[in-house]
């Protein structure tokens, strides 16, 4: 698997285009590329103007090749080549990462470029799993990848975290006692550097207005796997919302019903929508019963979303309703229901 680190200058004048062209088609054209697993752009201002840098995972270099006219263009975004200049991209192999998640969130993009020692790759990405794995159940990161170089010096490693807000990363670096501006993981991953990382910290571009009190909606895309999750949704399946956009529709079923889901999938977006009572499997193996109404190809086309109440609470179950109650704008549930 690749990750790829994308950086470009915005053209003066041009980032309110960048910023509608992300809020209205980045996701829908990104769901429709092969072989194309997570996607997010993330901007921050400098003396230069307005950098932007879009980290993306894909399932192999050959389907990344197949879906570029320009290896060193930006990919799922269409049109967006002529506001940007100097574009330039890195290309690494993905050693950490399984998230399928997509710019629908506000959000912090921290990138870490990490010279490890000679012969202690595998002991380091040991070190970095189980560290990660902790911040993945214990903090507000919502994902992390990491990679290494695919041309040149392997021991040049680049990793990728998306936190929730700056506040998640901030509760992080004081728990560690290390300024923001400083490596995390410190205690148990100095002892790989060759040198210090460097840090680049840049603000994540979305597609939809975040809101804390947002329903609990989970969307999926065609092939099951989460691209997005509320955190009501998070809370509700027990799960941190990074856990969540690692897995399927069937992870977070009971064990019993897990077999039945894809056919049940299937019946679902050949009807367009399905409703209905649904349990859940919370991370600790505990079942919550809810009540669901799920449409096909909304808020995108490719991308499936799903509405979740507990039993007992008698809101209504209206996922167009919900979807704009998410932040997602009414003109996606339009098109996905005209």
């Amino acid at each position: 698997m690749i990750l790829r680190v994308l950086r470009a200058r915005v053209i003066p004048g041009e980032e309110a285009r960048l910023t509608r062209l992300v809020r209205d088609e980045a996701v829908a054209a990104a769901l429709q590329v092969s072989g194309l697993l997570s996607f997010q752009p993330a901007v921050r201002q400098s003396l230069a103007g307005v950098e932007l840098i879009v980290v993306s995972t894909w399932t192999g270099f050959e389907e990344l090749t197949a879906a570029a006219h320009n290896i060193d263009g930006p990919l799922a975004m269409p049109g967006a080549a002529t506001l940007l200049a100097d574009s330039h991209a890195e290309h690494y192999e993905l050693v950490i990462g399984e998230a399928r998640a997509m710019p629908l969130r506000e959000a912090k993009l921290r990138l870490t470029r990490i010279p490890i020692l000679p012969n202690v790759e595998a002991s380091y990405y040991e070190a970095v799993r189980k560290w990660a794995d902790r911040l993945l159940d214990e903090s507000a990161l919502v994902a992390f990848s990491l990679g290494r170089r695919v041309v040149g010096r392997q021991d040049d490693i680049v990793a990728v975290m998306i936190w929730q807000d700056e506040a998640a990363l901030l509760d992080v670096a004081g728990s560690e006692g290390a300024d923001v501006g400083k490596p995390l993981g410190g205690r148990e991953l100095a002892q790989f550097w060759a040198a210090e990382p460097a840090i680049e910290h840049f603000d994540a571009m979305t597609a939809i207005e975040p809101r804390p009190d947002a329903p609990a909606i989970l969307v999926a895309d065609d092939h099951r796997r989460y691209v997005h999750a509320t955190p009501a949704a998070a809370r509700l399946t027990g799960r941190p919302l990074a856990r969540l956009l690692t897995l399927r529709v069937e992870d977070v079923v009971p064990a019993a019903n897990r077999e039945a889901v894809p056919e049940a999938w299937d019946q679902f977006l050949a009807a367009g929508s399905m409703e209905g009572p649904y349990v859940l499997e919370r991370s600790d193996g505990s079942e919550v019963e809810v009540r669901y109404s799920a449409k096909a190809n909304a808020p995108w086309p490719g991308s499936h979303a799903s509405l979740l109440i507990p039993l007992g609470d008698d809101r209504e179950l209206d996922v167009d309703r919900a979807l704009i109650d998410a932040g997602f704008v009414a003109r996606y549930t339009e098109t996905a229901s005209g």
